[in-house]
């Protein structure tokens, strides 16, 4: 028994005294064969990085982020593949053998041999790590643009320029708290052609992003005459859906909605600019009932008329948006223009100019711009001589689209006072031009009359 005690601890003894011994004996002894493996690691490893590199290059020219694993790797090769050059050549210095020849330089050999064993491990393992099915694809898709993350939700300093604006943040506010408001499943925002319903519709989306309301924001122009297939892409991009394989507008649609009811969970927002009528909304493929009201997302629209969001498109909240007041109309201006509207030369003149705008930013803003490298001339002729073409299409835009006969000259009647006149006189002035015949039987008939088609309006 005591023999078999003896026997163990002179084989332990034997394993963690003769194997380092040998180890140690063996940077000396095989040191030529040490160095050939490291040079054959060297080159595989090469070869593997020379491959994912190539792949690594297609991506970066396609714009596709890359793995931050396969970056850290690469980084690794260049670093460790350095090393083993500059041992290798350290090696090939240094005298490794004496007495003529005939013996290895144990003391040469023993430390470079200890080190070039360390590091074709390393160098083996990255190459090793190069075969591992994470390499198969060394870059992963952007997260599209929809959709709110950490990265798109993280608040960034407030610019004080935009709150110059006090109308503007009012509505603003008003709009994200109706969009807060899970009993309000459909927003309108309308006003005239030119007074910046886009614009809020753009900070609207901003906030929305940074207050992290909602998983999934899309945004889609309607315009006057609709393209259901541009619209379908502008919502399907930003989710980052590939859809234009479809070849028909009803499939887009299908498989569109299929994708937003795929999760019931997520909160969606979908943001419609500019409609003019109404808008199937199954045709573009955003989830609805039989009313054409939205179902399992939000909507936020804009529209120069309050009835296209509210008969046509079943809206729950509208704000109005109107023209600046001339106050907000200069300070928008010299927002734009910058420190040339105090020059003394041009000062007298800002007022002239801005009024010509008629409190519309379509208007002030590139007015604005264009005028800030412009001489006095330019500042008199904008001040005095009022450009009516940008107006004009304005507002015959707005006079084409009325329907009825009576709505068009009603507008007339309000554009002769510009805007400014008295219900009473209102309803004088469409009686007289006949416009309530066939509502006159009593006053109160025309008025009520008088006030829908003034909301119309």
């Amino acid at each position: 028994m005591i023999e078999d005690f003896v026997a163990g601890i002179a084989s332990k003894l034997g394993e963690y005294l003769v194997a380092p011994i040998g180890r140690q004996f063996g940077y000396v002894l095989f040191y030529k064969s040490y160095v050939e493996d490291l040079k054959n690691e060297v080159k595989e490893l090469e070869t593997a990085r020379q491959r994912v590199q190539h792949v690594v290059d297609e991506a970066w020219c396609n714009r596709k982020p890359i793995q931050t694993a396969v970056e850290d790797w690469l980084e690794s090769v260049k670093k460790e593949s350095k090393e083993a050059e500059n041992l290798l050549k350290h090696g090939e210095s240094e005298k490794s053998a004496c007495f003529r020849g005939w013996l290895p330089n144990p003391v040469v050999r023993h430390p470079i041999g200890r080190k070039v064993k360390k590091i074709t491990k390393v160098i083996h393992g990255l190459h090793q790590k190069s075969q591992n099915s994470n390499f198969e694809k060394v870059y992963y898709e952007n997260t599209p643009i929809g959709f709110v993350n950490a990265t798109t939700s993280t608040a960034r300093p407030v610019d004080k320029k935009e709150d110059g604006l006090k109308s503007r943040a009012l509505i603003t506010g008003d709009v994200m708290k109706a969009i807060a408001d899970d009993r309000v499943r459909v927003i309108g925002v309308y006003g005239p052609g030119g007074v910046g319903k886009s614009k809020l519709l753009e900070d609207v989306e901003r906030r929305v992003k940074e207050e992290n309301l909602f998983d999934v924001v899309a945004m889609a122009n309607v315009s006057r005459n609709p393209n259901l297939k541009r619209i379908q892409k502008e919502i399907t991009d930003v989710l980052g859906l590939h859809l234009m394989n479809e070849k028909t507008v009803r499939g887009r649609a299908y498989r569109l909605r299929e994708a937003l009811e795929s999760d019931p969970k997520k909160n969606v927002l979908i943001i419609l600019d500019d409609l003019w009528e109404k808008l199937e909304l199954k045709e573009i493929g955003i989830p609805c009932g039989d009313d054409n009201k939205a179902r399992g997302c939000k909507l936020l629209l804009t529209s120069r008329n309050r009835d296209v969001l509210r008969i046509a498109m079943g809206s729950e909240q509208e704000f109005r948006l109107d023209e600046l007041k001339h106050e907000e109309a200069r300070r928008l201006f010299e927002r734009t223009m910058g420190n040339r509207v105090n020059d003394p030369e041009f000062e007298t003149w800002v007022d002239g100019v801005v009024k010509n705008c008629g409190g519309l930013p379509l208007l002030i803003v590139p007015l604005a711009k264009g005028l800030k490298h412009k001489d006095l001339a330019a500042w008199r002729n904008a001040s005095t001589n009022r450009d009516l073409s940008d107006v004009k299409s304005l507002v015959e835009l707005s006079y084409n689209d009325l329907k009825e006969e009576r709505i068009r000259s009603l507008f007339l009647v309000c554009a002769l006072t510009s805007g400014r006149i008295s219900m009473r006189d209102s309803l004088v002035y469409c009686m007289g031009l006949g416009l309530f015949k066939k509502f006159s039987n009593t006053i109160q008939k025309a008025r009520d009359r008088l006030i829908e088609d003034l909301h119309t309006l």
